[in-house]
């Protein structure tokens, strides 16, 4: 069976040796028979094995939390304070804020809030532009002796139908032929408008392009004005609404 352990250090703290005796009891009673290299006044018994030893009042111990701190031993990260020989720790409250040791708080640093700001503004207009297409692409429903088409409106196809209908007014024509369309297969098919039909077309893609620019202008001026946690919360899209 092992013995009683004893433990041996040097005035630095240095572990010499491990020990074994029959007891603690034995061990005191005659420590140099256990413990050879034992000099009084010289070096240190302990009991339990001390990792961060410290001499105080003749006695070794095991350093508490703040002397490991004060030693360098334990290093506290970003967040943590010591009380009452407990560690305390605060949750960093965003990407922009820093430690201040002095006050236990964490504490915006204007630098890296613009720094933030500026990377949530740039993000947000990349996703207003793609926004504002997807909007603006959005597909439009024609009805057309009882059947269901729907306009793809996309630029090319805007771009099509605007040209043909400029030739339709010049040309004074009653009906525009050709206007690719999807049918309820969603295949393609060309079918003819009448006036009517193509002006009630035209208004539905004019009012989407000026619903759209409209909510551009909008967003812009919020984004460049929005604080950083109305900037976190913001949605684009929101504003592209029929």
């Amino acid at each position: 069976m092992e013995g009683f352990r004893i433990y041996l250090y040097d005035k630095n703290g240095n572990i010499i040796g491990i020990f074994l005796a029959p007891s603690q009891k034995k061990f005191e009673a005659d420590k140099l028979k256990y413990c050879s290299e034992y000099r009084e006044g010289e070096n240190f018994i302990s009991y339990t094995e001390i990792k961060n030893p410290i001499i105080e009042n003749g006695k070794i111990r095991e350093m508490n939390i703040s002397e490991q701190v004060q030693a360098g031993i334990l290093i506290l990260s970003d967040g943590q304070y010591l009380e009452s020989e407990e560690i305390k720790t605060v949750t960093k409250p965003n990407e922009w804020s820093v430690w201040d040791k002095d006050s236990h708080t964490w504490k915006v640093d204007n630098d890296l809030l613009n720094k933030k700001l500026k990377e949530l503004r740039e993000k947000a207009l990349k996703d207003l532009a793609e926004a504002k297409s997807n909007f603006l692409n959005q597909t439009l429903g024609i009805e057309k002796s009882s059947k269901k088409y729907t306009f793809e409106n996309n630029e090319r196809n805007r771009n099509s139908l605007s040209l043909k209908m400029s030739l339709m007014w010049t040309l004074e024509q009653e009906n525009i032929e050709k206007v690719k369309v999807l049918n309820d297969q969603k295949m393609v098919e060309f079918i003819e408008l009448n006036r009517t039909e193509l002006k009630d077309l035209a208004t539905k893609i004019q009012d989407i392009i000026e619903i759209a620019d409209v909510a551009e202008q909008m967003a812009v001026v919020g984004i460049n004005r929005y604080n950083i946690e109305q900037m976190l919360e913001l949605n684009v899209k929101d504003f592209f609404q029929n």
